[in-house]
């Protein structure tokens, strides 16, 4: 179970985030499935995951994510993995700045029956907003802003 549930995992990040194919979440995310790190705005179900997708492609439509390990145990699957792409679209209400941008993430998915049921994932927010120029960098944690 666990080595199709890793299999599972690869095709997700594979196929929809780096082949651009949304269509595909659909196939992989259950009816019931809950996000546990989901904004107040996020839909329920496959539909929220759509969402998420949609967020990071229309800000980093080049967006790309390097999985550099991946555990599964039973119907748990996690991954380390390293999000990367250009800035040329609107993200958290600021504008593109054509910068390169890389994030640090953790995910944690559970699988039921082939398909996602649950996800939580921390992902390094400030140090992409340090990117994006959304927040400043102050000089007393020795940084050059």
């Amino acid at each position: 179970m666990s080595e199709w549930n890793k299999a599972l995992t690869r095709r997700f990040v594979d196929e929809v985030y780096n082949n651009a194919r949304p269509e595909v979440i659909g196939e992989l995310f259950a009816d019931d499935y809950v996000d546990h790190t989901a904004s107040s705005e996020q839909a329920p179900g496959p539909a929220g995951a759509r969402q998420v997708y949609d967020v990071f492609r229309t800000a980093f439509p080049d967006l790309r994510v390097e999985v550099h390990d991946l555990v599964a145990d039973g119907d748990l699957v996690t991954f380390r993995s390293t999000m990367s792409g250009t800035s040329r679209g609107p993200l958290m209400g600021a504008a593109p700045t054509g910068k390169p941008v890389e994030i640090a993430s953790m995910v944690f998915l559970r699988v039921r029956d082939g398909r996602f049921v649950e996800r939580w994932e921390q992902m390094d927010l400030l140090g992409l907003m340090l990117q994006l120029g959304i927040v400043a960098q102050s000089e007393s944690a020795g940084g050059d802003a």
